[in-house]
């Protein structure tokens, strides 16, 4: 999840739309999103838009040098009393060095913003210890799968809209775990929906080109209560649609159903809210890993884990002998339900 070294994203956010601003921030890290987030609320929230011709600097790291960084950031603003200068692509800013002493005393009227993508400063060499200490400094770093679905609700939920569980959970299978795409999803989702409205399947099928019946999401459900029919109807809809249920993202769906499944087998003790942590998922869910846990042994899902990982090596093109990923996924759901 993104963190920085005294705040998560939220509090930073909050801080930053309250005009409590610090001289210097560094955002870093792997996550694009909360990168850009923070960068695009300091610019929206530090100077006016008339303030911003003469005090709004935005350099490029490919092209900034230390001394036209520093002389920059020492120039006084002009009919305001703060000035804002953002690097972009600072990981490209191959002076980056050459500013550290600006940074142990940066002029306070100046906010120096650093939008270092894709990685983390080496924090073995000065710079890397450096700019921790004298600056926010925010490392960004990519929501896990099991996160989605809570990132899901709150950025609706900021949006002023509401979308119940099971939707979140079939937009979180189909938008993976990229931010930038799972938000302009939801953005064309909401664009002509009134602020409170419930976002629903109809809306994901419609918007996103998913099937609210046909999907990996179902497909687990019914394996959970081996639902025999409802199984084979979705496997044979992605047999004649295989953009709709690619055999890597349906297995890899199945095995993280089954995963949770083994976990709440192992733990039938456990409160729903407790077996909820224990699976990170919402407790809503639980019940469907619990009911799959009564109808698969311990012995059962280990012969269904050997299945998927035979299977994934088949659908690679070993010992396949020519057999279709739609063939394949026919004989997948065949060995769990007998």
């Amino acid at each position: 999840m993104a963190k920085e070294k005294d705040h998560d994203f939220e509090p930073l956010m909050t801080s930053i739309k309250n005009k409590n601003f610090s001289p210097v921030y560094f955002f870093c890290g792997e996550e694009d999103f909360f990168i850009d987030q923070l960068v695009d609320a300091i610019e929206a929230n530090v100077l006016t838009e008339g303030e911003k011709a003469f005090n709004q600097t935005i350099l490029y790291g490919k092209d900034a040098t230390a001394q036209i960084v520093i002389e920059t950031c020492r120039r006084l603003p002009m009919m305001s009393d703060k000035q804002l200068v953002i690097i972009k692509e600072a990981q490209s800013f191959k002076e980056i060095d050459g500013i550290l002493q600006y940074l142990k005393s940066p002029v306070k009227s100046t906010i120096l913003v650093m939008a270092y993508k894709h990685g983390l400063p080496d924090k073995r060499k000065s710079f890397g210890k450096e700019i921790q200490k004298q600056s926010i400094y925010f490392e960004s770093t990519p929501l896990r799968d099991y996160q989605m679905g809570s990132w899901i609700k709150s950025y609706i939920k900021g949006k002023g809209y509401k979308m119940d569980d099971d939707t979140v959970a079939l937009l979180a299978e189909y938008t993976g775990t990229d931010l930038s795409t799972v938000s302009n999803e939801i953005d064309k989702l909401i664009i002509n929906k009134p602020k409170g409205a419930v976002i629903s399947k109809d809306d994901i099928e419609k918007g996103v080109g998913v099937s609210k019946e046909y999907n990996s999401f179902e497909l687990s459900n019914a394996l959970a209560h081996k639902d025999v029919t409802k199984a084979h109807k979705i496997v044979n809809y992605f047999v004649a649609n295989p953009k709709n249920g690619p055999m890597p993202l349906v297995l890899g769906t199945l095995q993280s159903f089954f995963s949770k499944v083994f976990v709440a087998s192992h733990n039938k003790l456990k409160s729903d809210n407790e077996l909820a942590g224990a699976l990170k998922v919402s407790p809503y869910f639980v019940k469907d890993y619990k009911a799959a846990a009564a109808k698969y042994s311990s012995q059962k899902l280990a012969y269904i884990f050997y299945v998927l990982e035979e299977y994934d090596l088949r659908s690679k093109g070993m010992n396949n002998n020519n057999v279709t990923e739609g063939e394949l996924l026919k004989e997948v759901i065949i060995k769990i339900l007998e």
